[in-house]
């Protein structure tokens, strides 16, 4: 029944994102859109899906070493593999990829699917606690451009909801509350884990604080942390670079670039398969407030969406079936040895 469950939640979402992607383009003339594509300059495509690559074989190389760190041995081209059947899955069930990589990577090298798990969560906190980082500095860079898109005719419902955020005032005071909080809550932890209905929130804050801590124990600390950066900084790079390969975004500078990419950013926390509609939207939103036409700025969402998705879709493919394979010949020959 769980199972069931699940399924239709991901049809759900799937269908919204459906929805959502039908309504944008119902109006995109077919002609227009074969015109502009036919167009396109595919250097910069490349160089795009270059940089995407980059990005994952450095996450790939920076899970090797969590995983060093845990006492165990991957191979690392497996690994490259097991973090693009990941990639391959999120596209088609939601947050489903970090189990399926674990999996994969227990069958092939051999080594423990809760060892594996650990090591994914511990990747997460810290990949969190950067994206917060860089969350809260580019709000602030880029607060006049929000107050723009937000006074946008039609977006004034999403102002009404976030406007306390602008409020100098709200980060002060949340600033105060969060240190205070965290201060109390460290100093009498040991008191509060006695509480029970605490005990698992305890626990899940103790045990993220020494998934951090735990980066010390790497054998190169400060490379990890720089492998860290450098994946969001390919992830930036590499849709920069796609504004190149469309005329009317060729010209859009870094800033534009920055802006698009942040709210971009926001619209793949909505629980749909890719950010299949509610990225397309927020990408065009924005471009047009830099004076991209809403029809160019659907075209160029729907050219950097797909050639990224679609490029992970066919590569998490093929090493879902790479791992696969692999994974049965073990099984063989664990089962005559």
């Amino acid at each position: 029944m769980k199972r069931l469950l699940n399924i239709l939640k991901y049809l759900l979402f799937l269908g919204i994102g459906i929805a959502v992607f039908y309504y944008i383009y119902k109006e995109v003339e077919l002609q227009t859109l074969k015109e502009q594509i036919s167009n396109i300059n595919w250097w910069w495509i490349a160089l795009s899906l270059t940089l995407c690559l980059m990005s994952h074989i450095c996450r790939a190389m920076r899970w090797q070493m969590l995983i060093k760190s845990a006492g165990h041995k991957a191979n690392t081209f497996r690994t490259f593999c097991s973090v693009m059947a990941m990639y391959f899955t999120n596209l088609i069930i939601p947050r489903g990829g970090e189990v399926v990589r674990c999996t994969v990577l227990t069958r092939t090298d051999n080594i423990p699917f809760a060892v594996l798990l650990g090591t994914v969560v511990m990747e997460r906190m810290v990949d969190t606690l950067l994206l917060a980082i860089i969350a809260v500095v580019l709000f602030f860079f880029q607060l006049d451009f929000l107050k723009g898109f937000f006074a946008v005719p039609g977006h004034e419902g999403m102002l009404d909801k976030v406007d306390f955020l602008f409020s100098p005032w709200f980060w002060i005071i949340g600033a105060v509350i969060g240190i205070s909080a965290i201060v109390l809550f460290w100093k009498n932890r040991h008191r509060l884990a006695g509480i029970r209905f605490l005990q698992p929130i305890i626990g899940i804050v103790i045990k993220f604080w020494d998934g951090i801590k735990s980066i010390a124990k790497l054998e190169h600390p400060w490379i990890f942390v720089s492998e860290s950066l450098f994946i969001y900084l390919a992830y930036f790079m590499m849709s920069y670079v796609t504004f190149f390969c469309f005329a009317p975004t060729s010209n859009l500078t870094l800033g534009t670039a920055l802006t698009t990419f942040i709210m971009g950013g926001l619209a793949m926390l909505a629980p749909v398969q890719g950010g299949i509609g509610p990225w397309h939207f927020m990408v065009y939103e924005t471009l047009a407030l830099s004076g991209i036409a809403i029809e160019d700025g659907k075209i160029f969402a729907l050219i950097s969406h797909s050639t990224t998705n679609g490029f992970c879709l066919i590569v998490g493919a093929v090493c879902l079936v790479y791992l696969t394979m692999v994974g049965r010949k073990a099984k063989d020959v664990q089962a005559k040895s």
